[in-house]
């Protein structure tokens, strides 16, 4: 009998301690509900909708619980909208219910697309979005719960297979991770070879159906990730060949020939050319088409795409979209010196005069010479003039081939040397200032210099004068009045050689031979005679003599001491 009774206790036993065991963890985990509310102290408790505690210990063991479970981070264009991502075998999410955190875990969709929630039941969420898979649930979850306010968030995305067929390094299975696009399968896939078309690449359902369609080349000019869709699983995607190419030319960024692919239109080609360039005429783009039978002959008509013209394109079409060759260039001139605001203006080709600069720029100062205002033009490179004789001068300038350069080919490549970069034209200030007279009033160009000087007030008289000097300058007087108020001529004035010269020229002037008009500023040179025969002649005649009569002199001295010995 009591060896019975040893048999039942030692069967009965083990199962005694498993359930105080277990009686002993639901107690010690209610206790430690209760504990971590407390410690937490009043009012600092989180309660769930059910009035259930939501411990701060609870939630680190939940976290810590993801962390185990989870995989590292995949790398993503952005946060992944919950609205539009569909779940599939193999996503990995968190559930989280507030009323029951003992179902708080890691759950993975099964090969067949079911979410098994432990304890409750399993349901079907392949092809659902994560708020259509949390509402499936919830209506689960609500047999055993008043209100289980349960919540999915994706930790780590599905792997999956798709076949890459077609103009491919490596054509066959890949596999790839969920929301990868076109570009990074084909890159997984060895990228496209020399034959692929780049914007013909479809992806297509098991049954063969088109279920969308990507153009590397628009993504790559455009940034458009409709070009560049996401694959799903199961998808193929196929790459073709090209079928034909476009040509456009003119007043885009990047003109040049494209590949064709169908339903193209005239906007689609533009934005693949990077855009139009500023100052295109879109009123009258030309397209040149060609026959399928008459590959040498094209029909060409104008399209006015400012309009919303926006022409279907066939194959081989040829697009010019005409330009303006300086469109919105700036075209500036400076003024400087005696002006009330210098700097540089903006003008408009063919109708910005000087007086007009002079008035923008507020004015000549009362201390400005508009005697010696001057106007420069820079001539050359980057302007109007174009000198086709000096530049071949120029190429031939330096080499062995400079020695056959002529007289009069010397002689004019020097003096275009000194002209071009800086020129004066001849403007009188005076007169356009003071007599409006528009005669004088100059259409500028671009890069034109108008240079306003402080006026001096005295004209400079050196050389062959008694008092060379600075005078005074007067209105009227010639150049004689000045060199007689600089004390007149000395003797060795050389009075027919006398040269002015010019304040705003820098230039040589024979004040006698025209009718020059002496300005403030102006230099006048008066430079000394030069030496005649008859003067030399008679300096030599005269030095000769002195010296024949020294001579003379020591030898009658010789002559005289041997005479006495």
């Amino acid at each position: 009998m009591s060896s019975q009774k040893s048999k039942v206790v030692s069967t009965i036993l083990p199962f005694l301690k498993k359930a105080l065991l277990g009686g002993l963890f639901v107690v010690m985990a209610f206790a430690s509900e209760l504990a971590g509310a407390q410690i937490l102290g009043p009012g600092r408790e989180y309660q769930n909708r059910t009035a259930v505690s939501d411990t701060m210990t609870e939630r680190l063991m939940a976290q810590r619980a993801a962390i185990r479970a989870g995989t590292d981070p995949q790398a993503q264009e952005g946060a992944i909208d919950p609205k539009t991502y569909t779940l599939g075998p193999g996503d990995g999410v968190y559930l989280n219910v507030y009323a029951a955190h003992v179902l708080d875990q890691d759950l993975t969709v099964t090969p067949e697309g079911k979410l098994i929630v432990p304890q409750t039941g399993e349901i079907n969420i392949s092809g659902l979005t994560i708020p259509q898979a949390e509402e499936k649930v919830n209506t689960l979850l609500k047999h055993d719960y008043k209100n289980p306010d349960a919540h999915l968030s994706l930790r780590r995305m599905r792997t999956m297979k798709v076949s890459v067929l077609g103009e491919v390094l490596y054509p066959g299975v890949q596999t790839i991770t969920a929301m990868m696009r076109v570009s990074e399968v084909l890159s997984k896939a060895g990228d496209l070879t020399p034959n692929s078309s780049i914007r013909i690449i479809e992806l297509r359902r098991a049954d063969g159906s088109v279920r969308a369609k990507a153009d590397l080349k628009k993504y790559y000019a455009t940034g458009d990730l409709s070009a560049n869709p996401i694959v799903e699983s199961g998808d193929v995607i196929v790459v073709e060949r090209p079928v034909g190419l476009v040509v456009i030319n003119g007043a885009v960024a990047k003109a040049g020939t494209y590949e064709f692919s169908p339903g193209d239109k005239l906007s689609t080609v533009i934005s693949l050319a990077g855009g139009a360039l500023p100052g295109a005429r879109f009123d009258s783009i030309e397209i040149a088409r060609f026959a399928p039978d008459n590959p040498t002959t094209a029909t060409r008509f104008y399209v006015n795409f400012l309009n919303g013209a926006d022409e279907p394109l066939q194959e081989g079409d040829v697009i010019s979209i005409r330009g303006y060759g300086q469109y919105h260039v700036p075209r500036m001139v400076s003024i400087g010196g005696e002006i009330t605001y210098p700097g540089r203006y903006s003008i408009e080709v063919g109708k910005t005069r000087i007086l007009d600069i002079i008035q923008r720029a507020g004015g000549i100062l009362p201390t400005g010479s508009i005697e010696e205002a001057v106007i420069l033009r820079r001539a050359g490179v980057g302007s109007w003039e174009y000198d086709p004789e000096f530049v071949m001068l120029e190429r031939l300038k330096g080499t062995a081939d400079e020695k056959r350069f002529t007289d009069d080919q010397y002689n004019y490549y020097m003096a275009r040397s000194r002209q071009l970069g800086r020129s004066v034209m001849v403007v009188n200030f005076k007169d356009l200032i003071t007599k409006q007279d528009q005669s004088q009033n100059l259409l500028l160009r671009d890069n034109d210099s108008i240079w306003i000087p402080r006026e001096r007030g005295f004209v400079s008289v050196i050389g062959s004068v008694n008092s060379p000097g600075n005078v005074n300058y007067a209105e009227g007087l010639s150049y004689q009045d000045y060199i007689a108020r600089a004390g007149g001529y000395t003797s060795s004035a050389d009075k027919g050689e006398v040269r002015v010269i010019n304040a705003r020229s820098s230039g040589y002037i024979d004040p006698s031979s025209n009718d020059y008009q002496i300005g403030p500023g102006d230099t006048i040179v008066i430079p000394e005679s030069r030496s005649h025969f008859w003067e030399n002649f008679q300096l030599v005649t005269a030095i000769t003599a002195q010296v024949v009569t020294i001579i003379a002199g020591i030898i009658l001295l010789k002559q005289a001491n041997t005479n006495k010995n």
